[in-house]
């Protein structure tokens, strides 16, 4: 296994130990939920709720109110309503890319976690809790600061302790026991029987970068397990080749020993595919920020990530 990820996995043991809140950061899809999983697992928690959300996804009022809860006739249809604050109190919150987060709402968080109470939305009744809290970003934590997506204060409050999770490219060599992971996962899902794995296809999947991470591999496996044989017992390159074979050219070009060699369309596409990849991973996989970011239309971004087959990188809440 890679050095840094093993640094990082054994960092659970020491983080899960005490109460203090934890951030993680690391690209989109390298796995942050899961050991933020592992450290509530780990923890003298474990027998208590652990509840996700992820920042990206809902828009700031609805947020809001899923994380405070509501009383009725807070807004019209409002209706007593506990949030997650409530739900998790006395186990795990882990608040996914909470770079996504709109900065007032940010400054609302930081007096829960500095003191435990919060009052639902539309009350003044004060609520305690005891929660623990396990944030995450999808960028380095020191750019979200000076692009003002995080409040400096709540960094410093959230990051008592932290954990880097390396993105796949850098950790090349644990390819083969994550495609073991996903072949065991899976076989049931499509009631197989694969129990090993062809050199060639871990060589193969070994040259390519994973602009979208252990999420993209594994949507890569799930394709190539759906498509082998009842009685097949290894899985093979060609299981995959057909959708692993249109992101090659795009590969090609990094291990070119002279670009002039590479067409000029070729070098081309592959400089946009990077660009496009790079845009979505800084913004959490949302189509809609990634395009803002990029400055072209939705719609445009949308037929480019289909064509460079970046739909892996993409948020799948």
């Amino acid at each position: 296994m890679n050095k840094a990820m093993v640094a990082a996995r054994d960092y659970i043991d020491v983080v899960a130990a005490c109460t203090l809140p934890v951030m993680l950061y690391g690209e989109t899809g390298t796995g942050k939920e899961v050991f933020a999983q592992a450290i509530h697992n780990a923890s003298s928690r474990k027998d208590r709720p652990f509840l996700a959300q992820n920042c990206a996804a809902i828009p700031e009022t609805l947020l809001e109110s899923m994380l405070f809860g509501t009383i009725r006739g807070a807004y019209t249809g409002a209706v007593d309503n506990p949030g997650l604050f409530e739900m998790a109190d006395g186990g795990t919150l882990f608040l996914d890319e909470i770079n996504s987060m709109p900065i007032g709402l940010q400054s609302k968080l930081l007096r829960v976690v500095q003191e435990n109470r919060f009052c639902r939305l539309g009350s003044r009744a004060e609520i305690s809790v005891d929660l623990r809290f396990i944030t995450a970003l999808n960028e380095d934590p020191m750019e979200a600061i000076a692009n003002k997506r995080l409040r400096s204060d709540i960094y410093y409050r959230l990051s008592m302790m932290s954990i880097a999770i390396p993105p796949l490219r850098e950790r090349l060599e644990d390819i083969p026991a994550f495609v073991k992971l996903y072949i065991q996962k899976h076989n049931s899902t499509f009631r197989k029987k694969i129990e090993f794995v062809s050199s060639e296809l871990i060589d193969k999947l070994q040259r390519y970068s994973w602009p979208g991470n252990i999420r993209e591999l594994e949507q890569m496996i799930v394709y190539g397990m759906s498509l082998a044989g009842a009685d097949q017992h290894v899985l093979e390159y060609s299981d995959i080749e057909a959708k692993f074979e249109k992101l090659l050219p795009q590969e090609a070009v990094l291990s070119s020993p002279d670009p002039m060699e590479v067409p000029l369309r070729t070098a081309m596409e592959t400089y946009e595919r990077r660009i496009i990849a790079g845009a979505l991973s800084q913004s959490g996989g949302n189509l809609t920020k990634a395009a803002k970011r990029l400055d072209i239309p939705r719609q445009t971004l949308q037929r480019k990530v289909k064509h460079y087959g970046l739909d892996s990188c993409l948020l799948l809440d």
